[in-house]
């Protein structure tokens, strides 16, 4: 494996840092369209395809999305009267609620893909030429990485 230097860090840091922000301006006005943010977006995301036995607390989506508790409790409030949810008392501790995705969720989900794959695989295709699979694969073991070692 190369050793990494300061200048190659940097560029590495750079970059991720500038297509962050450029993708998630590219993904808000994607979502706009649904009435979603990327926050909501995420959460979404997070309920409906990280569905655990139980349920998830907003505890734990707050922890998994990186969002603060307070917008996981509004978020989840108008998910629910969008019919996206399910709330229900949770089993041991009754000052916290269950989420549960619903098939609506499902649906919107799928509906949302549908209308921004287009834009997604025109940015995907941009990187014509280099090994789409092996730069996926990459991005994963990072965001695992990220994800095992957070601040």
């Amino acid at each position: 494996m190369p050793q990494l230097n300061g200048q190659t860090i940097a560029n590495l840091s750079i970059w991720l840092s500038i297509v962050s922000k450029l993708f998630n301006a590219r993904m808000g006005v994607l979502l706009a369209p649904h009435g979603l943010t990327q926050g909501q977006f995420s959460i979404l995301h997070h309920i409906t395809r990280q569905r655990i036995s139980g349920g998830h607390s907003i505890s734990q989506i707050a922890a998994a999305v990186e969002v603060e508790q307070p917008a996981v409790t509004k978020t989840i409030a108008k998910f629910q009267n969008m019919g996206l949810v399910h709330l229900s008392a949770h089993p041991s501790d009754k000052r916290s609620k269950v989420v549960r995705a619903t098939p609506e969720a499902d649906r919107l989900l799928g509906q949302i893909y549908q209308g921004i794959g287009p834009d997604l695989a025109t940015v995907f295709n941009s990187l014509n030429g280099t090994d789409i699979d092996g730069f996926a694969a990459q991005l994963e073991v990072l965001g695992k990485w990220l994800d095992h070692n957070r601040l």
